[in-house]
């Protein structure tokens, strides 16, 4: 889903987006890259070049223009998506936009009263207009496409491109394979396919909810939870059981409220051994002590910044006598 460098600039001057791979960053920030240039050059500041090189870099990187091609055999060729990158190029344009106007606001261009107190009711004016049009002619669009109310389904069926959902057929989403990608994050075991958008019998019995109970395969129905989900089973004698949850490094798993040990599955899921009787299995992720203590360095970071900027602003005086 890599889209070309016109595609782009032609839907972005059109204020237009395809609903299932977004290539356009809106009319106001792809004229932002476009004439922003200008106030870079009056600007001499290095920071803002650079802000503004990686806006216009990250659009192309974000298109066909980039060689993506010839890098599909190295670990960037991981990378899917391309054009997501299209968020990181409006953020930093959004950042150009809104120094160059907060720069003509404070010019002697707008050196009365009123006209200082009708730059930002303009503004606001201006992003509305092009807000309400977008989503009228997206609207639009949808309403004049052959699209119908999603209806419910116990087949393995794709969902439709086009689609209507509301209050009343709104979980009859869950009822649907996800469209596109949902092979990509299983283990090797449990895609068993050279092809990741391959379904086969075993993530078909993955994703159906289907367990194995010894050698008998049975439907079960999980109390899904934040970050975990619960199974319960009924075993005649002591047996090994394979549920339909795929197994990652930090899995774990829970028989009767004990910790139990995992036992490899030749499909890439979570497997223990169940006692006779009621089991209730509870099965969930722990993050590993590197996302913690990513939090903690990002929390921090953000804690350094800001008491810089009240630093910088003159808020935190030391007094150096």
């Amino acid at each position: 889903m890599v889209r070309t460098l016109m595609n782009v600039l032609e839907t972005s001057f059109n204020n237009s987006i395809s609903p299932v791979s977004p290539s356009s960053i809106g009319l106001i920030l792809i004229l932002t890259a476009v004439f922003g240039s200008i106030w870079i050059l009056k600007s001499h500041s290095k920071t803002l070049t650079a802000i503004y090189v990686l806006g216009i870099s990250l659009i192309i990187i974000s298109t066909g223009s980039f060689p993506w091609n010839v890098l599909s055999d190295t670990p960037l060729g991981m990378i899917q998506l391309p054009f997501r990158y299209l968020s990181y190029a409006s953020m930093f344009l959004s950042v150009i936009l809104g120094l160059s106007v907060n720069d003509l606001y404070e010019s002697e261009t707008f050196d009365t009263t009123f006209q200082r107190g009708m730059v930002p009711v303009l503004t606001i004016c201006i992003f509305m207009l092009f807000y309400v049009g977008f989503h009228h002619d997206s609207l639009n669009a949808l309403k004049n496409s052959q699209s119908q109310f999603l209806k419910n389904t116990n087949t393995f069926n794709q969902l439709p491109d086009r689609t209507f959902v509301n209050n009343s057929n709104y979980d009859y989403l869950l009822n649907y394979p996800v469209k596109y990608g949902e092979l990509d994050y299983y283990p090797k075991k449990a895609r068993r396919s050279t092809g990741v958008a391959s379904y086969n019998e075993t993530n078909l019995s993955i994703i159906n909810n289907i367990a194995v109970v010894g050698r008998k395969k049975i439907h079960v129905s999980p109390l899904c939870e934040s970050n975990k989900m619960t199974y319960k089973l009924h075993t005649r004698k002591q047996a090994e059981v394979d549920l339909p949850a795929l197994r990652y490094k930090g899995s774990y798993a829970e028989l009767n409220g004990k910790r139990t040990t995992l036992i490899n599955s030749s499909r890439g899921t979570i497997k223990v051994r169940a006692k006779k009787g009621i089991n209730t299995i509870t099965v969930g992720y722990s993050p590993s002590k590197s996302y913690y203590a990513g939090i903690i360095i990002s929390v921090m970071t953000w804690i350094s910044l800001l008491v810089l900027a009240f630093y910088r602003k003159g808020v935190f005086k030391i007094n150096h006598e």
